[in-house]
């Protein structure tokens, strides 16, 4: 199953040979991010091109009445700001790191020649830019026809896969702490209808919860719950 917001991109540098990557990263600079520290905004030049070395990057815009909607969770190894390099134009959503986070900064010139000059690498960006757009696709599927007890089950089924810890009785345990208005703002929810869904899952037995950490019981059953 290929649903949810948080991505883990196909790793283009830990591909790279070491004397390749090794280089790129002498030229590039890696900034440490606090939780909650916007690393672009809207309107920004798109510059540089951005690589999670730890941590989480929130991508999100606001709507018109301020309310937030999250596009994507970027994790270790994940590129964003990759679409604007080839564009020209102005970064059009929020990149807020959600921990404590480092980010490699590559300029976009560094990227381009990488890409021109490597083959493997340009397919590797075809292939993220493809994902996200698919993920797009999905996400407005997702809004149109199924409803939010859905679209919570396909987030938590896909963080599982992501973002999870197994455990020797086949619990998942998810290793970010996410507030249940950080869901319902990746599922186009209000936290009320959040809080209420997620407690009818631990209700049925699909989940556990405590302290804002959710472990998940029976992924067969939460898949259940999921509206194709």
């Amino acid at each position: 199953m290929d649903k949810g917001h948080l991505s883990r991109d196909m790793d283009i540098i830990a591909e790279l040979e070491p004397e390749e990557r090794a280089a790129l990263c002498r030229r590039s600079l890696q900034k440490a991010y606090s939780k909650g520290a916007i690393i672009t905004s809207p309107g920004d030049t798109g510059h540089d091109v951005y690589y999670v070395v730890r941590g989480s990057v929130k991508i999100y815009n606001l709507s018109a009445c301020g309310r937030e909607i999250t596009y994507r969770l970027c994790g270790p190894g994940s590129f964003f700001g990759i679409a604007e390099i080839f564009s020209d134009e102005e970064r059009g959503v929020f990149a807020e790191a959600t921990q404590q986070t480092e980010i490699l900064c590559i300029d976009r010139r560094d990227f381009e020649q990488l890409v021109q000059a490597n083959p493997a690498v340009a397919f590797s960006v075809i292939r993220i830019l493809g994902s996200r757009i698919r993920q797009a696709h999905r996400a407005i599927k997702g809004f149109a026809f199924s409803d939010a007890r859905s679209r919570l089950a396909q987030l938590l089924v896909k963080l599982a896969q992501i973002d999870g810890t197994e455990h020797p009785d086949g619990a998942i345990t998810l290793k970010n702490r996410f507030t249940h208005q950080e869901m319902a703002n990746m599922i186009g929810a209000i936290r009320q209808t959040v809080t209420e869904i997620l407690n009818d899952f631990k209700r049925d037995g699909y989940i556990r919860s405590g302290r804002g950490q959710i472990t998940i019981v029976d992924s067969a059953g939460l898949e259940r719950q999921i509206i194709e």
